[in-house]
């Protein structure tokens, strides 16, 4: 794959991850876990928005995305999930950063690697803290 391919994978990813945040934010009312979900969901929607705008920088044109749905049954299950992704996402983004096409590319993917890992972080707060 090559970087604008991997780009719009990214898109298609913080899409989904802020639309399953969104979700999974609602089925729980412990008020840290609705605070830590409420705090992912946003860097999501930042990070698609900033690979929007860097697919404009190297394209000319935004991304249609994918509108893909995360499923899951439990919120224990959504939150190993989420957990799970946040990890890949850091290293997908860490990897993007050795193939860079331009210097504009360097913050967004490092801002989104950084903040992916704090969002494992704290998923797996949640996670080690149900039953």
């Amino acid at each position: 794959m090559d970087f604008l391919e991997n780009l719009q994978k990214a898109i298609d990813n913080e899409w989904s991850a802020f639309y399953f945040y969104k979700d999974l934010k609602v089925k729980t009312n412990n008020p840290l876990f609705v605070d830590f979900i409420g705090h992912a969901m946003e860097d999501e929607k930042k990070h698609f928005e900033m690979f929007q705008y860097l697919h404009y920088l190297l394209s000319g044109k935004y991304y249609e995305n994918k509108q893909d749905k995360v499923e899951y049954t439990t919120f224990k299950e959504g939150v190993l999930i989420a957990l799970k992704d946040e990890l890949e996402a850091a290293e997908f983004y860490r990897d993007m950063l050795f193939y860079i096409p331009k210097q504009q590319a360097y913050q967004p993917l490092f801002v989104a690697m950084t903040d992916e890992m704090e969002h494992s972080t704290r998923f797996s707060t949640i996670y080690n803290s149900l039953k």
